[in-house]
């Protein structure tokens, strides 16, 4: 049975979609690219724009950087995963993708495999799932705390939620939403 959704549950989701859908093709082409010479001038560009304004440059190499890149790039990608289908294999299911990834890579000649990568990979895959599982678990309980709040607020007394205090028709305190037995107290 599917959990119902509130709105903030359906704006995650909705985020998670749109991380996914230029995420996925961008990191397909880069982990897939055969050009290994051209995936390495890509990260230095990258390296001299994050870094030199930062002034960075001297405390960090573009290898260093690369390692950092390999960790943060699945971050987003494995969260919005685990935020549309929530689960723990998704992180299992990326390190294995690292592993093929490199192995593809090996094959080709052109790409340097790298077991830090596959490390670096899998820590960003750990570390997105479970951002992406806290992350929905925040807006779960945002929605429940919404429709609790939302059915504490209705004046109906018949509407579903706490018990409210009233007055019957003859003045006595009773509780809304609450039967009172359907008949006499024995001893009134």
């Amino acid at each position: 049975m599917a959990r119902a959704t509130g709105p903030a549950t359906r704006r995650l989701k909705a985020l998670a979609v749109g991380v996914l859908a230029p995420a996925v093709p961008a990191g397909a082409a880069l982990l897939l690219a055969p050009d290994g010479w051209a995936i390495n001038r890509l990260n230095v560009a990258v390296w001299i724009a994050v870094t030199k304004p930062l002034g960075l440059m001297g405390t960090t190499t573009p290898e260093q950087f690369a390692a950092v890149m390999n960790v943060l790039v699945f971050v987003p990608v494995l969260a919005a995963l685990a935020v549309l289908r929530p689960t723990w294999w998704w992180a299992a299911l990326a390190a294995a993708g690292s592993v093929g990834v490199e192995l593809y890579q090996m094959s080709l000649g052109t790409r340097e495999p790298d077991l830090g990568d596959v490390l670096a990979n899998t820590l960003g895959a750990v570390l997105g799932v479970g951002l992406g599982l806290l992350a929905l678990r925040a807006a779960r309980r945002a929605d429940a705390r919404r429709a609790c709040a939302r059915r504490a607020d209705d004046p109906r007394p018949d509407a579903p939620g706490p018990a409210r205090a009233t007055t019957s028709g003859d003045g006595e305190p009773r509780m809304a939403g609450r039967s009172d037995g359907g008949g006499r107290d024995v001893g009134a």
